[in-house]
This record gives structure tokens, C-alpha cells and sequence, in this order.
């Protein structure tokens, strides 16, 4: 338990300093004084996406094994297959 913890911590610490969130923190930085609010406010939002999103997706491998990645993947391409013919209308 506590070696997933600690996992976790890591993974969560990976997700914010991983390149890709890190060039959007500079751009921010050194730019947002040339956004006005909502400009600002989109790329805020867009920031935390990232780092929602990689945390989630290394969270996703630590608690999973493959088995359980392999369903949750089928499950989600099921949903969206269901998702998409209920908003399609058939």
C-alpha cells in the first residue's frame, strides 16, 4: 500500500513537470500580460487539462494491471459507440 502511495505521488509530480505542461507554464508566464481575461482564463483551463489529463493517465497505469487496462479501454470504446448512435438518432 504504501509503495502505491508513493506511486501515486510520483505520478502526480511526473504529470505536472512533464515537458509538454511545463512549455504552457513558461508561455504563461512570460506571456499574460499580453492576454486580456478571457485569453488568460482559456489558457488557465487548458494548463490544468494537461495536468488533469497526464495524472490521470499515469493514476489509470499504477492502479491498473493489463487486464484491467485492456477492459477499461473496451468499455470506454463501447460507450462512445453507444454515445454516438443515441446522438445519431438510430
Amino acid at each position: 500500500m504504501l509503495s502505491t502511495a508513493t506511486a501515486l505521488i510520483e505520478a502526480v509530480n511526473e504529470a505536472i513537470m512533464e515537458d509538454e505542461s511545463m512549455d504552457l507554464a513558461r508561455i504563461l508566464c512570460h506571456t499574460h500580460q499580453e492576454m486580456d481575461r478571457d485569453e488568460f482564463a482559456k489558457a488557465i483551463y487548458f494548463y490544468s487539462g494537461i495536468i488533469a489529463s497526464a495524472t490521470a493517465d499515469k493514476v489509470t497505469k499504477i492502479l491498473l494491471n493489463e487486464t484491467q487496462m485492456k477492459e477499461l479501454v473496451s468499455s470506454i470504446d463501447e460507450m462512445e459507440q453507444l454515445r454516438n448512435e443515441v446522438l445519431s438518432g438510430e
